[in-house]
């Protein structure tokens, strides 16, 4: 058992910390960045880990970003959901940035807002952008931002908020759901936080402050007194309940389903001292001794999107980004329209018999290459046609790309065994039975 402090220790596998293998490796980029790409997890080994995480926190990126942004924009006229998250689908395939798309998802469920009630594209590609220029920096910055966001304005009614008959629903959630988590707060300080926040209204599209509709009295909320949105967000991020909330949330989504409460105590303490910087702590998770514990392996059920973003990552595919969208909401994660203000449940939510079909019909499509899910895949690069002939050297191929942590001995021989009786009258055929036996898996739906 590693002390809290250890816990926390940068991971030094010269330091006899543990291994630094395909494992670790594909461990990091799973949950940093959606997962490797080909070659990634061999040039990484050659660095170690410190410098494998320079990787994910610091690739130049500027030219390809601007691209993206390009085509974004135009997007974001049209009222149309599904091209504008085709278009973050495939910035998630091809971003190698931890503080890029990937966090940006986070955020999107931790502010849940959804397309159908704000009926406004332009409104939700702003928040997009919004998560990328501050998910990365200072929390407080980030809230309050937030607090004035025209698709949070819209979805949570503040744009009605005024003098005399206050809407609570933006003060309610800027406590319970962005902030401090249920039971740190009364209802007595959801009705001053609610006159706070009378004024913020949304005109032509863009956040607007109107004096005339603002109550302008003093409020108490957590024993502090304050007067507008702003005293308002800087009382909630000053609680010590905080840190504790966020850095919870983030390590469920980058690390493990739980963390112990000591440990939990330090990374708040030590986040508030570096002025709660989101870019901080989550270098200090990836890069921690806790990180690559054996507990952490494995223990996170993969996402749609991640599921998704893997595959195509893995084999280097680049079909039309509507299929990818197209297939993660048939799994259940459309994006831009998460299903309620506490954003997707995540965990074993994540399969059930529905998804599991959706599940498995994309891997059927990506082994076959239907739907072009492989267009311009270098797949007889990754997959030597001499080395496919063979169940055991596929596998390992196969394996490598996909589950770089392999399999236990007693699965492996299980598998291969099932991969040898196979047909072996169509060569394509038997490949395309294994590339979607592996994407079937248990172990490759867990991250």
């Amino acid at each position: 058992m590693l002390t809290p402090e250890e816990a926390l220790e940068p991971y030094a596998p010269e330091a006899g910390h543990g291994p630094w293998t395909a494992t670790q490796v594909g461990h990091l980029l799973s949950r940093a960045i959606g997962g490797a790409k080909p070659g990634q997890i061999k040039e990484l080994l050659k660095v170690g880990s410190a410098k494998a995480l320079d990787f994910v926190f610091e690739p130049d990126q500027e030219m390809l970003e601007a691209a993206w942004m390009g085509i974004g924009e135009p997007l974001s006229v049209n009222d149309d959901r599904s091209k504008l998250a085709a278009w973050w689908m495939m910035k998630m395939v091809q971003d190698d940035r931890v503080t890029g798309t990937r966090l940006a998802l986070f955020w999107h469920s931790h502010f849940a807002t959804t397309w159908s009630k704000v009926a406004d594209s332009e409104k939700m590609y702003r928040q997009h952008l919004l998560f990328l220029e501050k998910g990365s920096g200072s929390f407080q910055d980030l809230l309050l931002a937030i607090a004035k966001d025209p698709a949070i304005l819209v979805f949570l009614d503040n744009d009605s908020n005024r003098k005399g008959i206050p809407n609570e629903n933006l003060a309610r959630e800027l406590m319970e759901l962005f902030a401090l988590g249920e039971g740190h707060y009364s209802e007595r300080d959801v009705q001053e936080a609610a006159r706070a926040l009378t004024g913020r209204t949304v005109d032509k599209g863009r956040y607007r402050f109107v004096e005339l509709h603002h109550d302008d009295k003093a409020k108490t909320v957590l024993n502090t007194t304050l007067h507008d949105g702003d005293d308002l967000v800087r009382t909630l991020v000053a609680e010590d309940e905080c840190p504790k909330f966020l850095a919870r949330k983030l390590w469920a989504f980058y690390v493990a389903p739980e963390i112990d409460d000591d440990v939990l105590d330090l990374l708040a303490t030590r986040w508030r001292e570096n002025y709660l910087d989101i870019n901080w702590l989550l270098q200090t998770i990836l890069g921690s001794r806790a990180f690559y514990e054996p507990e952490a392996l494995g223990s996170l059920v993969k996402s749609p999107v991640d599921f998704v973003i893997g595959a195509m990552r893995a084999l280097g595919g680049r079909p039309d980004p509507r299929e990818l969208e197209r297939s993660i909401a048939d799994m259940g994660q459309a994006l831009f329209e998460p299903p309620g203000v506490q954003g997707w449940k995540g965990g074993e939510a994540w399969i059930h018999t529905a998804s599991w079909i959706e599940r498995t019909r994309f891997a059927a499509d990506v082994s076959a290459g239907h739907r072009d899910m492989l267009r311009k895949s270098p797949m007889a690069n990754l997959f030597p046609m001499n080395r496919r002939r063979l169940a055991r050297t596929a596998l390992d191929d196969l394996l490598r790309a996909l589950i770089p942590a392999g399999l236990t001995a007693e699965r492996h021989r299980a598998l291969l065994v099932t991969l040898d009786n196979l047909p072996t009258d169509n060569d394509s055929r038997r490949f395309q039975s294994m590339v979607y036996t592996v994407l079937c898996l248990p172990e490759y739906h867990m991250s």
